[in-house]
């Protein structure tokens, strides 16, 4: 293939499938109409010769097989028993816009799967992603497998682990998934929880196998165990229904209740981008559950959760402040990267303020 041809062929496939999305061009769309995420622009303010750039979630997706060592009885993978290695060298293409000038940064990057943790080139892949500061990073990842360099990703808060755990109970876990692995996840995320991250989430998805009273408790206790900074939580995806069985509903109302009740913050809706009337019902219903419990059962301890949630903010807001210190033009032109002076100047504070874990760098 000649010189930029790779290039082009890209360029051109961005423009047919962008084509294809507005009604422009017959052919295949995927998922893409109703994603969450589309964002309205001008067309002459669509340029197909960039990647990157938004900050949007999963503005960047990485996704380029399906392998995994679980199999997750509400995975569409598992269900189609559609499990592929890596299709192509994805790098490759990154490539291809970086060498032109043409791979922008500040991106939100959705890296999952399968499973990243199992791909030969994952350090390769993340180190790329953090070498050439493409913006914020989020591994998908179940936590089966200990990865040095998430860790050490981790404790700079270079990247975010989200982690599905669905319950505190090891029968239920394998019940879900299919493998004994609970314990040794457990035992993952509290080694990358002792990071001094501000990254860590967890995410528990709700079907008919772990919506019990005993899965809702355990998961509660292994949340004060690992100490994540979000939950998120969400239905399982069930495929062509209509809508959300009202145990689900119910199941979710309790969970949201509880966490916010006795881990001082409320969990995150993971369903906030996803489209369509089952969404739309599924959400407003469990808006109105959750309120009715509150009125039924008020929060206790109130100012020891007001306590916990000023902790946060404070920490969030001295993250924030370092992290925009350290990218700053002013931080470029005092201590110019490379130089002497960024050395000491990191070195002092890894003796000072930065022996607080989440404000190292």
């Amino acid at each position: 293939m000649r010189d930029g041809a790779g290039y082009d062929l890209m360029v051109q496939r961005r423009r047919e499938h962008f084509e294809r999305v507005n009604g422009l061009r017959e052919g295949s769309t995927g998922s893409c109409p109703g994603c969450g995420h589309l964002k309205e622009k001008k067309f002459k303010d669509v340029n197909f010769e960039y990647i990157g750039g938004e900050p949007l979630a999963a503005a960047m997706n990485i996704q380029h097989y399906t392998m995994c060592n679980e199999r997750c009885t509400y995975c569409n993978f598992s269900v189609e028993d559609n499990f592929v290695p890596p299709q192509y060298e994805f790098l490759g293409y990154l490539e291809e816009f970086r060498k032109r000038g043409k791979l922008r940064g500040g991106n939100w990057i959705d890296f999952s799967g399968g499973e990243p943790a199992t791909l030969k080139s994952f350090d390769e892949i993340l180190n790329y992603f953090l070498s050439h500061k493409l913006g914020t990073i989020v591994v998908y990842s179940n936590s089966t497998v200990y990865k040095q360099s998430i860790y050490d990703a981790l404790e700079k808060n270079q990247i975010i682990l989200t982690t599905s755990l669905d319950t505190g109970l090891a029968s239920t876990y394998k019940k879900l998934r299919g493998l004994d692995f609970y314990s040794k996840v457990v035992g993952n995320l509290i080694r990358y929880r002792n990071s001094g991250t501000s990254g860590l989430w967890l995410k528990y998805v709700i079907c008919d196998i772990n919506r019990t009273e005993d899965d809702l408790w355990s998961f509660i206790m292994a949340v004060l165990a690992i100490k994540p900074d979000k939950v998120m939580m969400c239905p399982e995806f069930a495929y062509g229904a209509e809508s959300f069985p009202k145990e689900t509903v119910e199941f979710a109302a309790k969970l949201w209740y509880q966490l916010e009740k006795h881990t001082g913050f409320a969990p995150v809706d993971y369903t906030t981008a996803f489209k369509g009337p089952k969404w739309d019902r599924y959400r407003a219903d469990l808006r109105s559950a959750v309120e009715a419990l509150k009125v039924k059962r008020p929060l206790k301890s109130e100012s020891k959760l007001k306590e916990r949630g000023m902790v946060r903010a404070a920490k969030s807001r001295l993250i924030l402040a370092r992290d925009r210190a350290l990218h700053s033009a002013l931080r470029a032109r005092i201590l110019p990267d490379g130089s002497t002076q960024l050395r000491i100047a990191r070195r002092v504070w890894g003796e000072t303020v930065g022996r607080i874990a989440f404000l190292r760098v």
